[in-house]
């Protein structure tokens, strides 16, 4: 079938990926000029948090869908005898 889940906190790609988005979520690293440029009457900064934050829910519902393990799967599997 197919290979078997892992938690996602022992996945070094998961976390590389997961600071990459909060660091593009959290303002502070901006540089000032950012406030200056506007796309459609907002500051490129905001743009970026926002385009970011979409990422990083689509991201995280990519990782518990595929990666996370859940007890009820575990149930499932013992019930139906697969180890």
């Amino acid at each position: 079938m197919g290979k078997p889940k892992k938690e996602p906190i022992k996945n070094g790609k998961i976390w590389v990926i997961f600071g990459i988005l909060l660091a593009l979520i959290t303002p502070w690293y901006f540089p000032e000029s950012f406030g200056e440029i506007l796309i459609y009457g907002m500051p490129l900064w905001a743009v970026i948090i926002i385009i970011a934050s979409i990422l990083l829910s689509a991201f995280l519902s990519y990782v518990i869908k595929y990666h996370w393990m859940l007890e009820e799967e575990n149930e499932k599997d013992e019930t139906e005898g697969v180890k």
